[in-house]
């Protein structure tokens, strides 16, 4: 049964309390700059913080003062999280489950705190491209020509997104460079019941369908015995409360993600959507679920339809996990048919959590290993370091990257994978729409043996220690953790390149590797390494970890 009871005073109830008090950060005019207080009151300062003094009949929201007996107010601003849309007239507005606002247009825009200038602190209407955008300069694709001019009439099914650019604005290292983000929605009518019972229109593209919270299956989400230390259910409110803009793709997408709204790298983005999910599956009053839960689905919403538009996560290294996770429980808990088939169906390397794992050559396991270029590329990365450092192996019989256990396979992904998987783990109906199960597999064999080196034909680079307490000493990649030991000590193989490459190892111009025929110091390139690493690696969860100790090592 489908938990609809009382939705719309659960929302409203959730919703009373959002006010948006940082006025701050306007223009360096003072707390007060630019705010009208809707029209209907004065801006002052108290503290140092603006706060709306309002007319006779008018209540305080925010920084709006709004007529609480009218069925539908009117105001001439709108101020969320410090950014101020300032209109000609009094238009008619109102919230989305979300919090964030929606008027009814036309309407003209006569003003947007902070204001852009300077190439900071833009915006945009319907960004819909992968790279340009028009937010900050310091962002790479800068592109100013997608900056409309104030005056600017918006129409119904746009979405005014606006960017506050990160200080000090003389910082053009910055990653991120926008502090926050906020979406402003023109309907041609009002939402049922007021946007109570409807989640905001995805931000990114032309097409602004309503989807509503009452089709949301709380019935589907798992009531399980808390173990480690959850997240509070208001903190995962406030991690997923702003718009998660995140359409920019690959590593110059993190300076794209505001501070305030997203973590900037992948991994870290992977390890907390996979909190989101798992902290909506505890034996938490489902009241209390409610609010995390509508915010956490409104970003698998947003996603959708940046995926519909051309948007995709494929793997690099860590900067695209973590997306799928949030698309499939949106579909699930929403029993939409149409998102569910986009994920179920989705190419693998669409999604950098699924695209970066694969069937060894001979099927015995799942290798770690994202974008293949050439047998040439995976050796000189092997000797030189160079290049793609996730490299998978061209033969198929041992995890990529410059070194199997280590590297972005251990820094970067194994971990953030291991939370999305304990997630599909723990809330069985998610399965179906992640339909991916070689991300599973994968995370089961790194948790319980770590790196797979074994079995490998193929012959190890030579070379000779360098640093640590062998220098100088003869070594292969394949017993250079016994023989090149100390701090720093590795085999540098690079001094054989010329002589043995395509000699002694390498490609044996059939599509094959050159066969290790010198058993003395093991069989392969690194058989030394297989096992190591054990459910290692960064950006994890102790909280996930945690849950999947108690909840799914026991049905290995």
């Amino acid at each position: 049964m489908r938990t609809t009871t009382n939705l719309l005073a659960l929302v409203t109830a959730l919703l009373a309390p959002l006010t948006t008090t940082a006025c701050k950060q306007s223009d360096g005019g003072g707390p007060c700059d630019g705010i009208t207080c809707g029209g209907h009151g004065s801006c002052i300062v108290t503290d140092g913080e603006a706060r709306c003094e309002c007319d006779s009949g008018y209540e305080p929201d925010g920084l709006v003062c709004v007529d609480p007996t009218s069925a539908q107010p009117t105001t001439d601003q709108i101020v969320q999280y410090g950014i101020a849309w300032t209109f000609d007239d009094q238009v008619p507005y109102g919230r989305f489950a979300n919090g964030d606002f929606w008027v009814l247009g036309p309407v003209t825009l006569v003003r947007i705190l902070p204001d852009a200038s300077g190439g900071h602190h833009g915006w945009e209407v319907n960004p819909d491209d992968t790279s340009a955008q028009a937010f900050d300069e310091r962002i790479a694709d800068y592109a100013p020509t997608r900056l409309p001019d104030l005056p600017y009439t918006a129409q119904p099914g746009q979405s005014v997104v606006k960017a506050v650019s990160l200080a000090p604005l003389g910082d053009t290292d910055c990653r991120p460079c926008l502090q926050t983000a906020a979406v402003l929605t023109v309907l041609d009518t009002p939402p049922p019941d007021q946007g109570a019972t409807v989640f905001r229109p995805p931000y990114f593209g032309p097409d602004k369908p309503l989807y509503s919270v009452n089709d949301l299956d709380t019935d589907l989400l798992p009531t399980l015995d808390a173990t480690g230390d959850p997240p509070a259910l208001t903190d995962l409110s406030n991690r997923f409360r702003r718009v998660q803009m995140d359409h920019k793709v690959n590593w110059t997408g993190r300076s794209l993600h505001p501070v305030d709204n997203l973590p900037d790298y992948g991994s870290a983005i992977a390890s907390r959507n996979a909190d989101g999910a798992l902290g909506l599956m505890l034996t938490d009053d489902p009241a209390d679920k409610w609010e995390p839960l509508v915010h956490y689905v409104q970003y698998g919403i947003d996603l959708y339809h940046m995926l519909l538009g051309g948007v995709s996560w494929p793997p690099n290294g860590g900067h695209s996990e973590g997306r799928r996770l949030p698309l499939t429980f949106a579909a699930t808990v929403l029993g939409h048919p149409d998102i569910q088939a986009a994920v179920s169906g989705a190419a693998t390397n669409l999604f950098g959590e699924t695209g970066g794992v694969y069937w060894s050559e001979d099927a015995s396991t799942v290798l770690f290993g994202q974008t293949y270029n050439s047998e040439d590329s995976y050796w000189t990365n092997l000797v030189f370091d160079t290049g793609s450092r996730t490299i998978p192996d061209p033969y198929g019989h041992i995890d990529g990257g410059h070194r199997p256990g280590g590297s972005y396979q251990f820094c970067c992904t194994a971990k953030p994978l291991k939370s999305t998987v304990t997630a599909l783990h723990l809330m069985p109906e998610l399965l179906p729409v992640w339909n991916h199960v070689h991300s599973m597999d994968y995370v089961q064999r790194w948790v319980t043996f770590g790196a797979w080196t074994q079995p490998d034909p193929c012959a190890p680079p030579r070379g000779e220690c360098a640093g640590g307490d062998n220098a100088g000493a003869a070594c292969t990649t394949a017993n250079e953790p016994e023989v090149c030991s100390g701090e720093d000590g590795h085999c540098d193989t690079t001094v054989s390149w010329d002589s043995d490459y395509g000699v002694t190892y390498g490609p044996d111009g059939s599509g094959g590797c050159i066969r290790d025929t010198d058993p003395s110091d093991g069989t392969g390139r690194f058989p030394l390494l297989h096992g190591t690493s054990t459910d290692g690696g960064h950006y994890g969860s102790a909280f996930a970890d945690a849950l999947w100790s108690a909840y799914v090592a026991p049905t290995l």
